[in-house]
């Protein structure tokens, strides 16, 4: 691990600003019997979920068949419905031939079937349900159709660059496609939410209960086990092969494993495993913190107010090899001086985040408030006033 630790520095040069972190690309491989051909799969990524940071990367960019890992994107769009309060678990979801018509996984949706928004969601994260996640997409949108261009807009939102979306579910389909990186953003944006958290995490359920038309929703996730995971979604077809997302959180750091076009099912389920073990036991969460007395009230010349305040970008955060917070050095660079008029929110200095001298972070310092330029006529004002007040 340590070998691989010692290589993670060497591309902190590599690291970027980002509005609320930074984001690391490393083309390594991380287990030491992959190390000529990497991972048995066509595409694998790991990253972490909230500052887009990626750990490790295999063929990230190659547009590949993803199977019923596109139903990570159906989910995003259902949980942000239900964040803007047009949809919720207690909607009553309508079944139309066109979801009577799936096949593959299915809870054996009937035409005019009339099931909760509740049990719909549930078969669709338990259970894939490619009948129940068209009845989904059909309630938010009117059909699946306007519900695929809802999907392909989020997904260009999202900068997912090297994606198309055809269908809903994930089934086989000419033009269908994403890639890991763009599927690790995906899974990151829907970790936001927490409406699914429960299905997520649930092996094994029922709907239908207590009738005839019983039907069990297993979760194939065998990672359900793993120290701290909280999802997220299997996927196999003929044309992706056995794909898999796994997120998992461990002390304030949430990794986002992407396994596409693994050979077997076995496989796909210890290579994310591998990964995301990679990430915990190497990496840890860092933010910086700031010495305040370098962060002191700065003169203004020719102003209003004779001084203001100043303040770095707050949020900032990244991983670093574990064991090397004590090892990182800050160097402050703010002005002391600046001329008025200034607004809030101008920039007047940069803090620079080290690393063993590579840089981690780049952080704006800017001023809290704004203050006027002192004009003859302004003073003038002042002086009115104290005669006024006197």
């Amino acid at each position: 691990m340590k070998r691989y630790i010692l290589r993670f520095v060497s591309f902190l040069s590599a690291i970027c600003l980002l509005s609320g972190g930074v984001k690391i690309y490393a083309e390594e491989n991380t287990n030491e019997d992959d190390d000529k051909n990497g991972f048995n799969a066509k595409s694998v990524i790991l990253a972490e979920a909230a500052t887009g940071q990626v750990l490790y990367s295999q063929n990230p960019d190659e547009r590949l068949a993803i199977a019923s890992v596109t139903k990570i994107m159906t989910l995003l769009i259902a949980a942000e419905e239900m964040k803007a309060g047009r949809i919720s678990m207690e909607d009553e979801v309508v079944a139309s031939y066109n979801a009577f018509s799936m096949d593959g996984s299915v809870i054996w949706l009937n035409e005019g079937e009339r099931m909760s928004m509740y049990d719909i969601i549930r078969s669709i994260v338990i259970s894939s349900a490619n009948d129940a996640c068209v009845a989904l997409g059909e309630h938010i949108a009117g059909s699946e159709e306007a519900f695929v261009n809802v999907m392909n807009k989020r997904a260009e939102e999202l900068d997912m660059k090297n994606t198309r979306f055809v269908n809903c579910t994930g089934l086989d389909a000419q033009g269908h496609y994403s890639s890991a990186a763009d599927v690790a953003k995906m899974a990151a944006e829907l970790r936001k939410y927490d409406f699914f958290d429960e299905f997520f995490l649930t092996r094994l359920t029922y709907v239908r209960e207590g009738t005839e038309r019983e039907t069990q929703l297993l979760n194939t996730n065998r990672l359900l086990y793993y120290d701290g995971i909280t999802g997220l979604k299997t996927g196999t077809t003929d044309n992706a092969g056995y794909c898999f997302t796994a997120t998992a959180k461990r002390n304030g750091m949430e990794l986002v494993a992407v396994v596409l076009g693994a050979q077997t099912d076995e496989e796909r389920f210890e290579i994310a495993e591998k990964l995301l073990d990679y990430g915990f036991d190497g990496f840890e969460l860092y933010i910086p913190e700031f010495d305040h007395e370098q962060l002191g009230d700065i003169s203004v010349s020719k102003g209003v107010n004779k001084k203001i305040s100043v303040e770095p970008q707050n949020g900032l955060k990244c991983l670093i090899p574990k064991g090397e917070s004590g090892n990182v050095t800050y160097l402050y660079n703010i002005r002391q001086n600046v001329n008025a008029p200034i607004e809030k929110g101008e920039r007047v200095g940069k803090i620079v985040v080290l690393l063993d001298e590579e840089t981690l972070f780049v952080v704006p310092v800017t001023v809290k408030e704004g203050t006027e330029e002192l004009t003859i006529w302004k003073s003038l004002w002042f002086i009115w006033k104290g005669l006024i007040g006197c």
